[in-house]
């Protein structure tokens, strides 16, 4: 079921009136569909509600005496069917409220996955950066000669940091791809390790920090841009670096 599921569908499924086969369909739905799940949940409160403010409402004394002369144990019956009615609407709203967090654990294990996938890709191309026989496309230790070559390659500017510290250097550049988005990748040294710094345009969620195949990976938001730093030198050392070249973009 890729629409959205109707108003009508919302009622049957809140008064627990959906046939067998279309309540699996749309079940099926609404882990998917986080519109339709705000939707079916708001539906199924309303009625529980009006079902508690019918239960709460007394009539007259007059009235309720009249109505058990004419109806003996009417009333009873009444009272079951309100209550059912409610168990029934409570019931609907606990499955609308899981749907939710399956909803909500499903999206977060796909941006779990999509982080490492990432991690990945970044140890993996810093890896082929070390080790390829192809070299940097830009070997240069200018960030004026750096930063003008990507003028043109990428769908966004950046900054260089004007000021390192005394052991790291940069070293040149490549123009890569992660997740399909053209990126920057910047290759520096910090005394004998190389690290790789990718700067890219967020996309989402990414990890502050991460380890694979004994690479670390930071990740620091840079206004529209994010940059995703690896390598195998001390966590601090690595941090340091990403921060300053995603201090580096607030001057442009």
């Amino acid at each position: 079921m890729s629409e959205h599921l109707a108003a009508e569908q919302w009622n049957a499924l809140a008064d627990g009136e959906l046939p067998e086969p279309q309540l699996a369909a749309a079940q099926k739905h609404l882990a998917e569909c986080a519109a339709c799940t705000s939707a079916a949940l708001a539906a199924s409160l309303t009625k529980a509600a009006a079902a508690r403010a019918g239960m709460r409402h007394a009539a007259p004394r007059e009235f309720q005496e009249r109505m058990r002369k004419l109806a003996a144990g009417g009333s009873a019956t009444v009272a079951k069917s309100s209550r059912t009615g409610l168990n029934a609407w409570s019931s609907i709203a606990a499955l609308l409220l899981l749907g939710v967090g399956l909803f909500v654990a499903q999206r977060g294990m796909e941006a779990r996955s999509d982080n490492e996938a990432l991690v990945a890709e970044v140890a993996d191309q810093h890896v082929a950066a070390m080790t390829g026989d192809a070299p940097p496309e830009v070997i240069s230790s200018d960030r004026h000669t750096v930063k003008p070559w990507f003028q043109g390659k990428l769908p966004f500017s950046f900054n260089l940091p004007d000021k390192l510290p005394g052991d790291t250097t940069l070293d040149g550049a490549d123009m890569t791809y992660l997740h399909g988005q053209p990126t920057a990748q910047l290759l520096y040294s910090i005394g004998k390790h190389h690290v790789s710094v990718f700067l890219r345009q967020r996309n989402g969620g990414s990890p502050a920090w991460e380890e694979r195949a004994g690479f670390h990976v930071a990740s620091v938001p840079a206004g529209e841009l994010e940059v995703v730093a690896v390598s195998d030198v001390e966590p601090r050392r690595l941090k340091e670096l990403a921060t300053l070249v995603a201090q580096a973009q607030a001057a442009k």
